[in-house]
């Protein structure tokens, strides 16, 4: 639901602007760039243990200034509830939109790895729009962020600004443009 976006737009250190790296992995991109896998690196949350986990968040802890990351742990993060910023979309109508979207940005091992966390019928995106109704429904962090105004770059901005207070707004503004027009919307 559109994490790599606002993490480009919130942290410009997140986003590498070269394809050469030493480890071969696939890479989250935003508006054209890779980001950072030190900060996706617990979207695959299934492959680490606690330990692993509790090492990673703390890796952070000498950072002086906030530390954005991406993670799709929902059980792991009510360690750190206070700190986890849910991103939630009030629009029910859009989820359709994210499934679809979800479904056509990734390679079918990683759609199968999704049917193995949802309740899997015959129709994933109908699937995916009830897993992500239900998860919203289910978990109430007491730090959300609505991203029902994602495609109103006036609207969405000021939500970003008021949730966070955007750094750099000349470089989100710039993100987001690049992000959204590579969407061909």
């Amino acid at each position: 639901m559109f994490g790599d976006l606002i993490l480009g737009m919130l942290d410009p250190s997140c986003l590498l602007k070269t394809t050469l790296w030493q480890k071969e992995y696939g890479h989250s991109t935003c508006a054209g760039q890779n980001i950072k896998y030190t900060r996706t690196y617990l979207k695959k949350f299934f492959l680490f243990n606690n330990d692993q986990k509790h090492r990673y968040y703390s890796c952070f802890d000498s950072i002086k200034r906030p530390v954005y990351f991406l993670t799709h742990d929902t059980d792991f993060s009510q360690h750190y509830k206070s700190e986890t910023i849910q991103l939630v979309c009030s629009d029910l109508a859009m989820l359709y939109y994210f499934a679809k979207r979800f479904e056509k940005l990734h390679r079918p091992k990683v759609i199968d790895e999704t049917k193995k966390l949802i309740k899997n019928s015959d129709d994933f995106i109908q699937d995916y729009i009830k897993s992500l109704k239900l998860w919203q429904e289910a978990f109430v962090f007491p730090n959300r962020f609505d991203i029902k105004n994602i495609f109103d770059k006036s609207k969405f901005l000021d939500d970003l600004n008021n949730h966070f207070k955007i750094a750099d707004p000349k470089h989100a503004k710039t993100i987001y443009d690049c992000h959204m027009n590579s969407l061909n919307l």
